[in-house]
């Protein structure tokens, strides 16, 4: 029950951020308008939905710290008959403990994330959640609050992340496939440091509800899998318009598996990145070049200067709408939420503990305090530079069917490497442009270097994901074959 100390402490406090003096006639009115609101407000029922319970919930016990928990979840009959999949901790099955990466945060859902359910309905076999870097903000795997994830591949390197443990699980062969998030190339750069196939959809492209998304215009949820067939199969299941999900409304319902695995035509187009290529070192751009050799000698080098700017303008977008969700507690205020209740009220709670790991909670003072300090013209000004960003990847799709960099411009690092701003941005360099754009993104493998894995990223027009896995697979052959 709000009292009515509550409403006018309430009104003082905003009347005096948008530096308005109340009389009190004012004051007697606007207590009115509150008090009909709230009382509109209790008719208001939460719609959540429920689902049966995972069974034989159990923490997960694995050499590379893969997984958080292990399950058993019924699934029907369909097409992913025979495939053991995992999600990533962000991502709600019901029954089963979600936490985000964090040591201050769980939440037990009553309902699946959409993804869970139509995979489930599709026959895939969901054995478990996967660790990740806490509240999917780093890109090594290190900062989850139960422990860092190994690399099954490169045993003293980094899994890449976030979505770290998804990466490490496809890797270790513990599953067929897992769902990760993508908000700067957080299912690319996992895939590429651990050797897996990763997909980021097309934005909105996929439904969020039932994930904790933190940054609306960029997030993403998508496969990683031991294989682009795979990574293709589990696309198609997850995909497609849902109800509880408005920003899918223009969702196509599936892919074309057929075209998707089909060799492309001769004529197909290529254009190489200039800037990716050259942010990135030496043995990784020759591993992608040579790879695209042997696939076609047609690709040509284009440039495109505007994908230099987007590691900065992903830290300020990102980072500002996570610290917004944050300083609303657990609000997200956009079509695109994937919330329900119950996350929403574990995230108010977790916020107001202040047990939030370190690099988390200083993120979101920084970015809050960057905010204030500017009265937020930098987000605007980003988001115009966006829109420049976007211009550019479509004149350049206008004219090449697909275009082509190194997925992460450097080799897996080792632990305890990645400490500075620049590190994690050279990290997202080249996969952080496409989440700002909203086109469709596989990392695929294309060999390795010193023992470590390599991705290369073929990046397609907005809604063209059956011509990005065409060219992925068409690569992952020709890896595979040289």
């Amino acid at each position: 029950m709000t009292t009515d100390e509550q409403i006018d402490n309430a009104l003082s406090r905003v009347a005096a951020r948008f530096n308005v003096k109340l009389s009190q006639r004012d004051r007697r009115q606007l207590q009115a308008d509150v008090k009909s609101l709230i009382a509109d407000s209790t008719s208001l029922k939460s719609r959540v939905p429920e689902h049966p319970p995972a069974q034989n919930v159990k923490e997960g016990e694995d050499p590379e710290n893969a997984f958080r928990y292990r399950f058993e979840l019924e699934s029907g009959g369909g097409p992913l008959n025979g495939f053991e999949v995992a999600v990533k901790d962000n991502i709600t099955v019901a029954g089963v403990p979600m936490t985000c990466g964090s040591a201050s945060f769980s939440v037990s859902s009553p309902h699946h994330a959409t993804v869970v359910r139509r995979l489930t309905d599709a026959g895939a076999a969901m054995v478990g959640t996967t660790n990740m870097d806490e509240f999917a903000g780093y890109a090594t795997g290190e900062t989850c609050g139960h422990g860092p994830t190994r690399n099954p591949r490169v045993d003293e390197c980094v899994p890449g992340g976030s979505s770290s443990g998804s990466g490490a699980a496809v890797a270790a062969g513990y599953v067929d496939a897992a769902l990760g998030s993508d908000t700067a190339g957080s299912i690319r750069i996992p895939a590429s440091f651990c050797g897996v196939v990763g997909v980021k959809p097309s934005h909105s492209f996929v439904p969020r509800f039932g994930f904790v998304d933190t940054a609306p215009s960029v997030d993403c949820v998508g496969p990683l899998a031991v294989d682009v067939e795979t990574a293709a199969k589990m696309l198609t299941e997850i995909m497609g318009p849902d109800s509880f999900d408005p920003s899918t409304r223009d969702a196509p319902h599936s892919l074309n598996i057929q075209r998707a695995l089909d060799f492309p035509d001769d004529d197909v187009s290529i254009g190489l990145i200039e800037e990716s290529f050259d942010v990135s070192t030496s043995e990784v751009a020759t591993s992608v070049t040579t790879t695209i050799d042997s696939l076609t000698p047609e690709s040509e080098w284009l440039s495109l200067p505007p994908v230099l700017d987007a590691p900065v303008l992903t830290d300020i977008i990102s980072g500002i709408e996570f610290s917004t969700v944050l300083v609303n507690r657990g609000r997200p205020c956009s079509e695109a939420t994937g919330y329900s209740e119950p996350i929403r009220v574990a995230l108010a709670n977790a916020i107001s503990s202040g047990t939030l790991g370190d690099r988390t909670q200083n993120r979101a003072i920084a970015t809050r305090a960057f905010v204030e300090a500017t009265n937020g013209r930098p987000y605007v000004v980003a988001q115009e530079m966006r829109r420049t960003l976007c211009d550019a990847v479509e004149t350049a799709l206008n004219q090449y069917d697909v275009l082509v960099t190194p997925t992460v411009p450097v080799l897996p690092p080792e632990f305890d490497a990645v400490t500075e701003t620049a590190d994690l941005r050279q990290l997202i360099a080249n996969t952080s442009p496409f989440n700002l754009t909203g086109h469709p993104a596989v990392s695929v493998p294309c060999g390795t270097v010193n023992n470590k894995p390599v991705g290369l990223q073929v990046v397609a027009a907005r809604g063209a994901e059956e011509t990005v896995l065409q060219i992925a697979r068409a690569i992952e052959i020709a890896t595979q074959s040289s």
